[in-house]
């Protein structure tokens, strides 16, 4: 695929504005999770559509780039463990269209590290978690979804979710740091 031209930043903004309308009217209906005790930046992060139904919703906290803490919450209506282990073989460099990729993936989720117990709104959830202390990735199903987590400098025993109903501080965090990337902060 190749792309010609560009976007003004009028229509740069614009289309932003439509995709954030989108999140929030999606976000009425799909549940997305954050950190109970979170203060650093926060932002929107990725969320994917498959025939116009959201099947996964993700939630930064901390700022990416940098050598501060950071989690990811991903929220998905897929397996959370496949999900998971997409992203730890991801962390080593490969793509999907790398030879190696399906058996690696493969031999992650099959080598479970260990559990850990997650409050999610109060509730324990168990947890398989990949990784050391730096970086981590853990995964669960809670309810009718899937809960991935991806952290680095943060400590898994500190991460407590709640339910996150207002998603704007998030778009809010997200526009702010596209600013500043782009250069008109």
């Amino acid at each position: 695929m190749r792309f010609a031209g560009r976007l003004t930043p009028d229509e740069f903004w614009e289309r932003n504005r439509a995709l954030d309308q989108q999140i929030r009217d999606a976000a009425l209906s799909f549940p997305t999770y954050g950190l109970k005790e979170w203060t650093d930046p926060i932002m929107l992060g990725g969320w994917e559509w498959q025939d116009e139904t959201l099947i996964l919703a993700g939630l930064k906290h901390g700022t990416p780039g940098t050598d501060g803490p950071t989690v990811d919450v991903l929220t998905t209506v897929h397996d959370p463990i496949g999900k998971a282990a997409s992203l730890v073989v991801s962390a080593l460099g490969l793509t999907p269209l790398d030879d190696e990729y399906r058996r690696r993936r493969d031999e992650v989720e099959a080598a479970e590290d260990h559990t850990a117990l997650i409050p999610i709104d109060g509730q324990a959830v168990s947890f398989v978690v990949w990784g050391g202390r730096e970086r981590w990735w853990a995964a669960a199903t809670a309810g009718n979804v899937g809960i991935v987590l991806e952290g680095r400098r943060y400590p898994l025993d500190r991460v407590a979710l709640i339910r996150v109903c207002d998603v704007e501080p998030y778009l809010s965090g997200k526009n702010a740091y596209m600013r500043a990337f782009r250069g008109e902060a």
